[in-house]
């Protein structure tokens, strides 16, 4: 990720949840809210224990979000200068369309609401 940084504090994870602005649209939930530096974006990416719960379907369910992230949305300039914590609301491993699909709807919702 070129002007993406991972966010990794669980401090600030915290903090987008509770003061930021979230949208939605099945699977995918972003929660969002400005950043201080401008040039560079905090991203993360996160799917509940509860709704999966074998790390094994945790993880393939976050490295195909991050993928969708990085084919689609890395070089939108809509997201800089903000921390995103991307959530998956879904109760089973699904298929990388249906990722995609929902990261596309999330991004209009996130055009949408960010004015």
């Amino acid at each position: 990720m070129q002007q993406f940084e991972r966010l990794k504090s669980k401090k600030e994870i915290s903090f987008v949840f509770d003061k930021g602005v979230g949208v939605s649209f099945f699977p995918i939930k972003l929660f969002f809210i400005k950043n201080s530096e401008k040039q560079r974006s905090n991203v993360t990416f996160t799917v509940g224990k509860k709704n999966l719960g074998n790390a094994v379907d945790r993880n393939k369910t976050k490295r195909l979000m991050r993928e969708v992230f990085r084919l689609n949305f890395q070089e939108k300039s809509e997201f800089l200068g903000r921390s995103l914590v991307f959530v998956y609301l879904g109760k089973d491993v699904t298929s990388f369309e249906s990722i995609e699909k929902g990261f596309f709807g999330v991004f209009k919702k996130f055009i949408s609401k960010k004015n």
